[in-house]
C-alpha cells in the first residue's frame, strides 16, 4: 500500500514539472512573439477591424495577460479619420486551455487611455458595431473600458469621457450587458443597458441612465438607419428643478422656469430623421417668479400626437391666492424647433381665473422674445375685482366687463396694452395701459371714458340708508390700495355720474408713488359750472394726510342749476363763486373731519334770495331773520359772503354775511366737526316801515338736528370750549364785519366780506349802496330815490 502511494506521488510530481515546464515554454514563446501574429489575428476576428499595436508585454499565470501599448483599430471605410480607437494600454487576456493546443481565444479585453470616435459613414452605417457587419457584434465575452474619451461628430453630446465601462455577454450572439460611469460633456452618469442581438438591421435596446437630478430610460429597438421599417423606441426621461437648469445652460438656454420634468415619446421609422410620437412633457411644482412675480405653476403639461401635429399646452398656477388656468394651441414640434429666422407662428391662448377669462391671439416670432410678441387680447369677467389678486394689487368692482386691447410684453415686467377698449356697467372706455409686475404694481398711460356712472360700479344701488344722529358719513379711505400700488395716470370722462347727479368734462393727472397720491390738475364741470385744484393723500405717513383745493372758474356756479342737479330746496337764485383749501388726516371721511383744517369761502354778487334753505330749519330761521317774509319772487342780493378758517376740526366764520334790498344780516358761526355741534349768532338788520329792526338770532344742536333761540355763550361752549369762544367772538375780522370799529371798507361792507370769502382772489365788487331816505319805507326806497335824484338834476346837481 506505501509502495503505491509512493508511486501517485512521484507521477503526480512529474505532472506537475511537466505542467508547469510546458506553461514556462509557452510563456517563453509568447515573450518572443511567436503568438502576436495569432494574437492579432485574434482581435481582428473578434472585432472584424485591422489591429496594430506598439510594444508588448506578458503577464504569465493561469489565464495569460497580453498588454499592448499604443495600439489603434481600425475605422470602418467612409470614416473621418482611420482609426476607430487610438489605445494607450490594451490588455488582452487569453484563455489557457486552447493556448495549450495552439489555438488563441481572447477572453476578455481591457482598454485604458483610450481615444475613441463615434460616426456614420455615408452609407449611414456606425462604426461602434463590430464583427465585420454579419450582425454577431463584438466576439470577446468581456471587454472593460476605463479612462477614455469618445467623441461624437453629430449630435447635442459631443465628448465622452468613459471612467469605468464593462460589456459583457456569453456568446456572440448573447445580448450584451452595459454597466458603468461616464460624463457627457461634463454630466457624470451611471449606465445600464442591454443590447440584443441586430437582426434586420434592428437593435434590441433597454437602457437605464441616471445622474444627479436625472434619469433616462429606454425601452424597444434600435436600427441602423432610421428609415428602416420594424423597429420603436419608447423613452422616458425625469429630470429635478436643478437638473433642468444645469443642461438648459449646458445646451446655451436660459429657462424661464425650472421645475421637476418628465418626458415621453415614441420614436419610430422616419426619414431623414425617426418620427416622434405621443409626445408629453409634464412639469411639477415650480415657482415662476422669473416670469411673474408671485406667480407659481402647480401643474403644467405639453401634448402632441406626432412632431409634425399642433402642440396642446395646459397648465395651472397660483397668484397671491388667485387660482389660474392656461390653455393653449401651439405649432407642431417640428415647426417650432425647425422654424426659420423671422418667422412667425401662430398661437392661441385661454387664461381662466374662477369666472374670468383672458384670449389671446396672434403670432410669435422665432427671432424675438416672447415679450415683444403683439398680441390679440379679449378680457370677460364678471367682476373686475376678481381680477386684482392676479395683478397683485386691489381693484374696485367693476360688472359685467368686457375689453379688448393690442398686448405685448407678455411674461415680462411690463404688460402693454395698446388700443384698449373697455366696456362695463357704468364705463365706455379707452386708452393705453401699461402694467408694470414688481414688488408694487404699476399703472402708466391714458384711459378716456365715455360715460363713468360711479353709482353702478359697486354691482348697482346704494346700501340702505340707516338713521344717525351724525351728518358726515363714516367711509374708509383706500389707504391699503394706494400704499400697494404706484401710477402714472392722465384720465378724462366726458361724462361722470355720481350720486345721481350728472357732472361733465372730467380730467385729472394722477401720480402714485411709494403711497403718496395727487390729483393735479383736477378739473370737473359740475352742474352749475366748471371747477379746477388739486387734491392729495400721503397714504404712506403714520396718520395718512389728506388735502384739497378747489376753484370755482369763470363767472362761478349757477346755484338754480346747483339746485336742480342736487335736489336741493330753493334757496339762492344767481351765481356764487366757490374757493376751498382744506386739509386732514385720518383714514376714514369722520377722521378727516375731525382733524380739518384750512380756509372755506363762497362769494355771491348779485342774484336773489327765495327764503328757504338745504337746512331742516331753512324757513323758521328765515322768519326769524326777516319777520316780514319773503316775497313769492324773492328778494335782491347786494352780496352774499362766507368765509370759514378750520383748525384740528374746528371751523369758525370770518366773514358771514348777506346784503340785498331788505337791509343785511351778518354774524359768526363756529363748528365743532369731531361731534358736529353747531352755534351761530346772527344779527339781522332788516328795515321794515322805515324802522331798523336788530333782533340777533341764536342758533345751536347739532348739524343733524340743529335749534333756534339757544343761549348763545351756551352753544359757543359746547362747540370750541369757553376760550375758543371768547378768541371767536372778539376776532378782529369778527369785530369788523359787525360794524364795531366804526369805518367802512372801499365797497362797503360787502367789499370787505366778499375778498375774505375769496379767499384774497381779486374780483368784481358791487356798487355802493344808495343812501336810505328818512321816514321811507324800504317798499318805497327805490321811487323816492329816483325822485330825489331826478329833483336834482332840474336843480342843476349831479347825477349819481
Amino acid at each position: 500500500m506505501r509502495r503505491r502511494l509512493r508511486r501517485a506521488a512521484w507521477l503526480l510530481l512529474v505532472l506537475m514539472l511537466l505542467g508547469g515546464s510546458a506553461i514556462a515554454a509557452l510563456q517563453a514563446m509568447i515573450a518572443r512573439g511567436a503568438f502576436t501574429a495569432r494574437v492579432d489575428a485574434a482581435l481582428e476576428h473578434a472585432t472584424g477591424r485591422a489591429v496594430s499595436h506598439g510594444g508588448i508585454q506578458v503577464s504569465p499565470g493561469l489565464r495569460p495577460r497580453i498588454v499592448l501599448t499604443d495600439a489603434t483599430v481600425a475605422n470602418i471605410p467612409g470614416g473621418s479619420r482611420p482609426d476607430f480607437a487610438r489605445i494607450g494600454r490594451l490588455e488582452v487576456t487569453l484563455a489557457l486551455i486552447p493556448l495549450l493546443s495552439g489555438h488563441v481565444e481572447i477572453d476578455s479585453l481591457r482598454l485604458a487611455d483610450a481615444d475613441l470616435i463615434l460616426e456614420r459613414n455615408a452609407e449611414g452605417r456606425p462604426n461602434w458595431v463590430f464583427g465585420g457587419g454579419g450582425g454577431g457584434g463584438i466576439g470577446v465575452p468581456t471587454v472593460d473600458i476605463a479612462d477614455t474619451r469618445i467623441t461624437l461628430l453629430h449630435g447635442p453630446v459631443r465628448d465622452i469621457r468613459v471612467e469605468r465601462l464593462r460589456l459583457e455577454r456569453e456568446a456572440p450572439h448573447d445580448p450584451l450587458e452595459l454597466r458603468g460611469h461616464v460624463r457627457l460633456d461634463g454630466e457624470a452618469l451611471t449606465l445600464n443597458a442591454r443590447l440584443g442581438p441586430e437582426a434586420d438591421g434592428i437593435l434590441p435596446l433597454a437602457a437605464d441612465i441616471a445622474g444627479d437630478g436625472l434619469r433616462l430610460m429606454l425601452e424597444g429597438s434600435w436600427p441602423r438607419h432610421s428609415g428602416t421599417p420594424g423597429w420603436a423606441l419608447a423613452a422616458e426621461a425625469e429630470l429635478n428643478a436643478a437638473a433642468a437648469r444645469r443642461l438648459a445652460t449646458r445646451f446655451g438656454h436660459d429657462l424661464p422656469v425650472a421645475g421637476p420634468l418628465t418626458l415621453k415619446s415614441r420614436l419610430a421609422p422616419g426619414s431623414p430623421r425617426p418620427s416622434i410620437s405621443d409626445l408629453t412633457v409634464r412639469l411639477g411644482p415650480t415657482d415662476a417668479a422669473r416670469l411673474l412675480p408671485g406667480l407659481r405653476v402647480t401643474r403644467a403639461e405639453l401634448r402632441a400626437a406626432s412632431f409634425d401635429d399642433p402642440a396642446q399646452l395646459s397648465a395651472q398656477g397660483v397668484r397671491n391666492s388667485a387660482d389660474l388656468g392656461l390653455t393653449a394651441t401651439l405649432p407642431s414640434p417640428r415647426r417650432m424647433l425647425e422654424a426659420a429666422t423671422e418667422e412667425a407662428l401662430p398661437v392661441e391662448a385661454t387664461v381662466i381665473s374662477g369666472r374670468s377669462r383672458l384670449v389671446l391671439r396672434g403670432e410669435v416670432r422665432t427671432d424675438r422674445p416672447l415679450g415683444d410678441a403683439v398680441l390679440a387680447a379679449q378680457l370677460t369677467t364678471p367682476d373686475v375685482a376678481s381680477v386684482g389678486p392676479v395683478l397683485g394689487v386691489g381693484l374696485p368692482r367693476l360688472a359685467g366687463v368686457t375689453a379688448e386691447a393690442r398686448m405685448s410684453g407678455l411674461f415680462t415686467r411690463t404688460l402693454r396694452l395698446r388700443d384698449l377698449r373697455l366696456a362695463a356697467d357704468g364705463i365706455e372706455a379707452d386708452g393705453n395701459l401699461d402694467i408694470g409686475f414688481g414688488a408694487r404694481p404699476t399703472f402708466r398711460g391714458d384711459v378716456s371714458a365715455r360715460r363713468l356712472d360711479l353709482d353702478r360700479l359697486g354691482g348697482g344701488g346704494s346700501a340702505p340708508t340707516r338713521r344717525t344722529e351724525r351728518v358726515i358719513p363714516d367711509h374708509p379711505l383706500p389707504i391699503a390700495w394706494l400704499r400697494g400700488a404706484d401710477a402714472d395716470l392722465r384720465l378724462s370722462a366726458a361724462v361722470l355720474v355720481a350720486g345721481g347727479t350728472t357732472w361733465r368734462d372730467a380730467r385729472a393727472t394722477v401720480a402714485l408713488a411709494g403711497g403718496r397720491l395727487t390729483l393735479d390738475p383736477l378739473a370737473v364741470t359740475m352742474p352749475g359750472g366748471p371747477v379746477s385744484g388739486r387734491f392729495a393723500i400721503d397714504a404712506a405717513a403714520a396718520s395718512p394726510r389728506t388735502s384739497l383745493s378747489i376753484r370755482s372758474l369763470g363767472r362761478g356756479l349757477d346755484l338754480s342749476a346747483m339746485r336742480r342737479a342736487f335736489g336741493m330746496p330753493a334757496g339762492f337764485e344767481g351765481t356764487a363763486e366757490l374757493a376751498l383749501d382744506l386739509h386732514g388726516t385720518g383714514t376714514t371721511t369722520r377722521a378727516l373731519a375731525a382733524s380739518l383744517g384750512g380756509e372755506l369761502g363762497v362769494a355771491m354778487l348779485g342774484g336773489r334770495f327765495t327764503g328757504a334753505t338745504a337746512l331742516r330749519i331753512g324757513p323758521h330761521l328765515a322768519r326769524a331773520l326777516m319777520p316780514r317774509g319773503t316775497p313769492a319772487d324773492g328778494l335782491a342780493l347786494r352780496c352774499l359772503a362766507i368765509r370759514l378758517t378750520a383748525e384740528a376740526g374746528l371751523a369758525h366764520s370770518q366773514a358771514l354775511l348777506m346784503e340785498g334790498e331788505f337791509g343785511k344780516i351778518e354774524g359768526s358761526l363756529a363748528l365743532n366737526l369731531r361731534d358736529e355741534t353747531i352755534a351761530a349768532r346772527l344779527l339781522p338788520d332788516v328795515r321794515v316801515l322805515g324802522v331798523t329792526v336788530r333782533a340777533p338770532v341764536a342758533v345751536g344742536g347739532t348739524l343733524a338736528d340743529p335749534r333756534i333761540g339757544v343761549e348763545p355763550g351756551a352753544a359757543f361752549a359746547r362747540v370750541a370750549g369757553d376760550t375758543v369762544a371768547n378768541r371767536l367772538w372778539r376776532s378782529s375780522t369778527v369785530e369788523f364785519l359787525r360794524g364795531a370799529t366804526g369805518s367802512t371798507p372801499p365797497g362797503g361792507d360787502c367789499g370787505a366780506a366778499l375778498t375774505l370769502a375769496r379767499l384774497g382772489r381779486g374780483g368784481a365788487m358791487p356798487e355802493a349802496a344808495a343812501t336810505p331816505i328818512p321816514l321811507v319805507p324800504r317798499e318805497l326806497q327805490g321811487a323816492a330815490q329816483d325822485v330825489v335824484r331826478g329833483i336834482g338834476g332840474l336843480l342843476g346837481g349831479r347825477r349819481r
